[in-house]
């Protein structure tokens, strides 16, 4: 496996954010803090590999990712609960080609269903503190976007 793991994080998360979501963010090494509550989507998998990725986005850039990747005006997606199912399934598109990244194309790895929950900023900071790998991006406008693995027991580092 080559490459540098946040390198591969960063590419992939940038890469879905612009093809399903026309959504341009760039990889940071010094992320703004977050504020206020974080939309956190979950996805495990196992395999030969076992593990978690977690996408962590405040409430309104994942109102805006549900809204472009729906083809849908901004705004409704928090009172529908689209912004949860769309954050889950951007994390679903990076699982993809995220895991072949990780773990090679020979690799068996079945995926869990997404898991979306609204956590305060300080829990999702816990989080990404005890994540394996992580990358945090910065969109247009500044906001941020995280993604993170954590592996468990036999996978590859």
């Amino acid at each position: 496996m080559g490459g540098d793991l946040t390198e591969i994080l960063a590419r992939t998360l940038g890469q879905v954010l612009e093809e399903a979501a026309f959504v341009f963010a760039e990889a940071t090494d010094d992320p703004p803090p977050l504020s206020g509550p974080v939309l956190q989507a979950r996805l495990s998998y196992d395999g030969d590999h076992r593990g978690e990725l977690v996408l962590a986005a405040p409430s309104d850039l994942a109102a805006t990712l549900a809204a472009n990747l729906l083809g849908e005006d901004e705004g409704g997606a928090a009172m529908t609960g689209d912004d949860a199912d769309a954050l889950g399934e951007i994390l679903n598109m990076i699982a993809g080609s995220l895991l072949v990244e990780l773990h090679g194309p020979e690799a068996r790895c079945s995926l869990g269903l997404p898991r979306v929950a609204i956590v305060p900023a300080v829990q999702h900071d816990r989080d990404l503190a005890r994540a394996d790998v992580k990358a945090s991006l910065l969109e247009e406008e500044g906001r941020r976007i995280d993604l993170s693995v954590r592996f468990d027991a036999g996978a590859v580092r």
